[in-house]
C-alpha cells in the first residue's frame, strides 16, 4: 500500500472515500497516532490516475470509472502471479501424492534423497543432496501436504499474507523472500530431527510472519503490517504445538520449521533494502 493522504480527524473522510471508490481506485483509511484520517492505495500501479481523481474531487466533478475493478478476485489474481504459482504447485505435488503417484512424489521432493533399510525408510545425508546437484530439495519440500486439511489451512495463509507482501512491494522481493526462509526453515526441521519425513508451507508462512510484522514496525509509513492479535494468535499456535499437549491430539507439528521460518522472515525484514524512488 501507498499512502495517498492525510485529512484532520474532524473531516468526515467518507466523501473522498466515495468518490475514490466510484472512480476504481482501491484504498484503506487507516487512523495514525493523532487520529488523522489516513489514505492508502491499495495498488501502486494506479498511481498516475490519482491525482485526476483529486483533482475531480476538489472541483465536484463525478469521475470517470476505471477499465479495470482493483477489489476483483480477477484483477487481484493478476497482480500476484507469485502468490498463485505457489498455491497452483502446492496443489499440483500435493494432489499428486495423495491420490496419483504416491510415495514416488514424496522421494522426488523430500529435503534428501531416501532409500529403504531393513524395510523402514531412512534419509540420506545432507551431503548426498549437495554432491548430487539435487539442489532442488532445499526448497520443494514446502510444496507437499499431508492430507488435504494440511493444504487448505497453509495454502489460506499464503494467499492472505502472500498477497499483501506481493502487491505492496513487488514480485522480486517475494520470490527472495520465499526462497530464503523455505531453505532456512526446511534446513532447520532436518538439521535438529535428522530425517526428511516433512513437508509443507507453514515454515513459509511463519516467514511472512515475520517480516510482515517486523517490516511494518521499521517502516510504519509503507503501509505494511499485522495486527498484535494475529501475531499473538499465530505465535500460541507455534508454542502450542511444541507442547506434549498438542501431539496428545495427535498434532504433528514441524515444530523446527516454523521456528526456523519466523526467524528467517525477522533476518529477512532486517537486511539494507534500497530505497523505493518517489513515484511522481
Amino acid at each position: 500500500m501507498f499512502k495517498l493522504l492525510a485529512l484532520p480527524s474532524y473531516q468526515d473522510p467518507m466523501p473522498l472515500s466515495r468518490h475514490l471508490w466510484k472512480a476504481r481506485l482501491g484504498h484503506r483509511i487507516l487512523p495514525d497516532e493523532e487520529g488523522n484520517h489516513v489514505f492508502w492505495l491499495l495498488d501502486a500501479s494506479q498511481l498516475p490516475l490519482v491525482q485526476q481523481a483529486l483533482d475531480d474531487w476538489q472541483a465536484g466533478r463525478t469521475p470517470e470509472p476505471a477499465k479495470t475493478n482493483p477489489t476483483s478476485l480477477a484483477y487481484r489474481i493478476k497482480k500476484v502471479p507469485i502468490t498463485l504459482a505457489v498455491l497452483l504447485l502446492a496443489c499440483a505435488i500435493t494432489l499428486a501424492f495423495e491420490w496419483l503417484l504416491g510415495p514416488v512424489v514424496f522421494l522426488l521432493v523430500s529435503f534428501t534423497p531416501m532409500e529403504f533399510v531393513n524395510g523402514q525408510v531412512v534419509s540420506l545425508p545432507l551431503s548426498i543432496t549437495l554432491t548430487s546437484g539435487q539442489w532442488w530439495r532445499l526448497i520443494t519440500p514446502m510444496f507437499l501436504h499431508f492430507g488435504l486439511m494440511h493444504l487448505v489451512f497453509n495454502s489460506l495463509w499464503i494467499w492472505v499474507l502472500g498477497e499483501m507482501i506481493e502487491r505492496n512491494q513487488g514480485q522480486v522481493k517475494l520470490v527472495l523472500l520465499i526462497l530464503f526462509t523455505a531453505l532456512v526453515s526446511n534446513s532447520a526441521q532436518f538439521l535438529i530431527n535428522g530425517s526428511s519425513q516433512f513437508g509443507g508451507l507453514s515454515g513459509v508462512v511463519y516467514g511472512y510472519l515475520g517480516y510482515i510484522w517486523l517490516w511494518g514496525r521499521l517502516h510504519p509509513q509503507q503501509g505494511l503490517g499485522l495486527s498484535n492479535a494475529l501475531v499473538i494468535f499465530m505465535l500460541g499456535w507455534m508454542l502450542l504445538g511444541m507442547t506434549d499437549f498438542a501431539r496428545s491430539l495427535g498434532l504433528n507439528m514441524a515444530n523446527e520449521a516454523h521456528l526456523g521460518g519466523l526467524l528467517a522472515g525477522l533476518a529477512f525484514a532486517l537486511l539494507p533494502w534500497p530505497k523505493k524512488r518517489k513515484q511522481v
